[in-house]
């Protein structure tokens, strides 16, 4: 087996997805290849360094912000002239009583008012509802969504805000408000696990214009190899001019880990460019 390709393979290995057969030839490798082991420890080093990260608790400022923006929404129906504004101001003051206070329970909480949200919006489409009531429910169901996913993003705990980046596979059209919020995760998080969710969720709209650019933009702000290679892997996907010419810019860097320059290399040849 070449040396570049027990580099290549080295993320997977650390991270169990290779097959026992792929394991074994890797080991075998290691234990004849000092260069190799010099990079295994080096990126070993980094997964145990992940691995002992603990969640912080959360800052109580977190529920202070997370119901000032539920009142927002609450001010929103409000504002409203509907006639149905009464049996709003009762569902709200009834979330006020029975929402619970833990982040936890607050997330399982907002997943059944979404299943119920869409309930009630299919309901009322194949019932006596207008078009008008369905749309203004669809609406609601989307910006509770969002607001749970900014409300995650923004905790102090790096398991909920992982949760926040997964949470926008249920968005089913996220607009910019949404994408600036995942490439600022993806760009400042001090956690290379967060960052990496906030990645794969940016990376199923990598055919959107600028989510396209802020991905190759985010490669040369990044200081993670792990991150890094999962951005050259985005970035290679497609054959794009400015995508070749920030990985050309990475290799400049004289103290690139030598793991993520060999992917670099490799894809740039493979593009042909």
């Amino acid at each position: 087996m070449k040396t570049r390709h027990v580099l290549n393979q080295l993320p997977e290995y650390l991270s169990g997805e290779l097959e026992p057969a792929e394991r074994s030839v890797i080991d075998r490798h290691l234990r004849t290849c000092k260069s190799c082991r010099a990079e295994y420890g080096s990126l070993q080093q980094v997964w145990l360094d992940l691995d002992r990260v603990q969640d912080a608790k959360p800052d109580p400022r977190v529920r202070e912000r997370f119901f000032t923006e539920l009142e927002l929404l609450k001010s929103a129906h409000q504002r409203r002239s509907s006639p149905n504004r009464t049996l709003f101001e009762r569902i709200n003051r009834a979330i006020d009583t029975i929402w619970p206070r833990q982040p936890a329970l607050q997330v399982a909480l907002a997943v059944v008012c979404l299943v119920v949200g869409y309930a009630v919006g299919f309901r009322t489409e194949s019932g006596t509802g207008s078009n008008g009531e369905v749309a203004q429910l669809r609406s609601e169901v989307v910006n509770m969504q969002r607001l749970v996913m900014m409300s995650l993003l923004k905790t102090e705990s790096a398991s909920e805000r992982i949760r926040g980046a997964n949470w926008t596979e249920r968005i089913s059209r996220p607009d910019q408000e949404v994408f600036s919020q995942l490439f600022e995760t993806l760009n400042y998080d001090p956690e290379v696990n967060v960052r990496l969710a906030a990645l794969e969720a940016l990376a199923k709209y990598y055919d959107q214009a600028e989510v396209k650019k802020g991905i190759i933009n985010s490669l040369l702000h990044q200081t993670s190899p792990l991150v890094q290679l999962t951005l050259i892997q985005v970035i290679a996907t497609v054959h794009d001019a400015d995508g070749v010419a920030a990985m050309k810019e990475l290799l400049k860097d004289k103290d690139l880990n030598k793991t993520v320059r060999a992917q670099v290399e490799k894809k740039i040849k493979e593009l042909g460019a």
